[in-house]
C-alpha cells in the first residue's frame, strides 16, 4: 500500500513540477534586478519592499543544468552497475524554486511587510552515460516555507543596511520508487536504481546580510531535523540510524551588485561599418553551504560516517537582461541524490545557470 501511495503521489508530481518550473520562466519576478539608489527609485512608494524581496531572491535555491564529474572518495562495497552511473554521467539538473504566496507592499500591515510565505518545489535529475542513458530516480521535494524580517523596516531605506531575517521550511523529500531499499545479496548497499526513499524534514535558519556599496555579504546558520508525517508522507524505516536525523547548517554568500559595463557590437542593420555601444549589467556570486550530521548514524555501514557535506557555487551572468549565465559547482560528502547517500563522493561540474525574468 505504501508503494502504491508513493507512485500515485510522485508520478504526476514530476510532470507537474516540470510544468510549474518551466512556466516560472515566464511569470516569476526578477531574481537579479539591479538596485539603484537614484532619486526616482528612492521616491517610489514600494521601494523598501522591492529591495527586501530582491534580497531574498538572491538567496533562493540555484537553478542549473551542468555536466557532472563524480568520483568516489571511499571504497564502494559494490561497484556501480549498468544504469547506476557505471560509465559516468551526461547531465545533472537542479530545478528548484520558491513560489511566493504573498509579498507585502508598503501599505500592508507591518507584520505582512516582514513575511514572505512560499510554496517550495524542486526536482533534481541525473542522466547516466550507461546503455540507453537512463535517468536516475529524481530528487522530488515539495513543501511550504516562510521568511520573516527581524530588522527594522526603516533600515531598508538606508544605503548600506545590515539586515537580519529567519527562514522556516517543512518539506517532503522522496524519489518515487517502489522497490526494495537495499540490493539483494550479502553486502548491504542501497538500491540506486529503484530503491524506495522517502523522508520529511523541517528546517530553520538565521541570516545576517550586509548590503555594501558594491557587494552583499550574507552569513547563515541553521538546524534541520527529519520527521515522520505518516500516511503517504511516511519516512522510510531503513533511513533510521543510517541517513541522519539532525543536521547543523551553515552558509556564506558573497554577491557582487550588478555592474554596468559598455559592450560594443557591430551594427548589422546598416550597410555602413559602424558600431553600437550598449550598457550591459553583469553580476557574479559565490556561495558556500555546509551541513553536518549530528546524530542518527549508528547503523551506517561505513566506519567513516561522512558527517560533513560541503557545496561551493560560483555563478556569472554576462548580461542580466538575459536569463542564462555560467555556473561552477563542487561538492564533497555523501551523495545528495536521495538514496545514494551511502556513496561518499567528490562532484565537480560546470554548466548553465538560470535566472527568472532578468529583464
Amino acid at each position: 500500500m505504501r508503494s502504491l501511495l508513493k507512485n500515485l503521489k510522485t508520478a504526476p508530481l514530476q510532470a507537474a513540477l516540470l510544468l510549474l518550473l518551466s512556466g516560472s520562466f515566464l511569470m516569476a519576478p526578477a531574481q537579479y534586478a539591479v538596485w539603484s539608489p537614484d532619486s526616482t527609485a528612492l521616491s517610489a512608494p514600494n521601494y523598501r519592499m522591492d529591495r527586501y524581496h530582491r534580497l531574498l531572491r538572491y538567496h533562493d535555491p540555484l537553478l542549473y543544468i551542468a555536466f557532472p564529474l563524480v568520483k568516489p572518495i571511499a571504497d564502494r562495497p559494490l561497484p556501480l552497475q549498468n544504469g547506476e552511473g557505471k560509465n559516468g554521467y551526461w547531465l545533472e539538473g537542479n530545478f528548484a524554486y520558491r513560489f511566493a504566496l504573498y509579498q507585502g507592499k508598503y501599505y500592508s500591515y507591518p507584520l505582512l511587510q516582514r513575511l514572505r510565505p512560499t510554496i517550495d518545489v524542486g526536482l533534481m535529475p541525473r542522466l547516466t552515460r550507461d546503455a540507453s542513458s537512463p535517468l536516475l530516480p529524481f530528487n522530488n521535494q515539495f513543501g511550504v516555507g516562510t521568511d520573516l524580517l527581524l530588522s527594522s523596516l526603516s533600515g531598508l531605506h538606508k544605503e548600506r543596511p545590515t539586515l537580519v531575517w529567519t527562514t522556516f521550511q517543512l518539506h517532503h523529500y522522496s524519489n518515487g520508487q517502489a522497490d526494495s531499499f537495499f540490493v539483494e545479496g550479502p553486502v548491504e548497499r542501497n538500491n540506486y536504481r529503484s530503491g524506495d526513499f522517502s523522508t520529511n524534514y523541517w528546517r530553520g535558519a538565521l541570516h545576517v546580510s550586509h548590503v555594501g556599496q558594491k557587494n552583499i555579504v550574507t552569513g547563515s546558520v541553521g538546524y534541520q531535523e527529519d520527521v515522520d508525517l505518516g500516511g503517504p508522507l511516511v519516512r522510510s524505516p531503513e533511513l533510521y540510524h543510517r541517513y541522519g536525523e539532525q543536521r547543523v547548517l551553515a552558509s556564506l554568500q558573497f554577491t557582487r551588485k550588478p555592474r554596468l559595463v559598455t559592450a560594443t557590437y557591430a551594427n548589422r542593420a546598416t550597410a555602413e561599418e559602424d558600431v553600437v555601444k550598449e550598457e550591459v549589467r553583469r553580476q557574479w556570486m559565490f556561495r558556500t553551504e555546509a551541513s553536518y550530521i549530528v546524530s542518527g548514524l549508528s547503523k551506517y555501514s561505513r566506519s567513516n560516517k561522512q558527517r560533513l557535506g560541503w557545496h561551493n557555487y560560483l555563478t556569472y551572468m554576462p548580461s542580466l537582461t538575459n536569463e542564462v549565465g555560467l555556473l561552477l559547482h563542487t561538492y564533497i560528502g555523501r551523495d545528495y541524490l536521495n538514496i545514494r547517500f551511502d556513496d561518499a563522493v567528490f562532484i565537480g561540474e560546470a554548466g548553465l545557470f538560470f535566472t527568472l525574468n532578468g529583464r
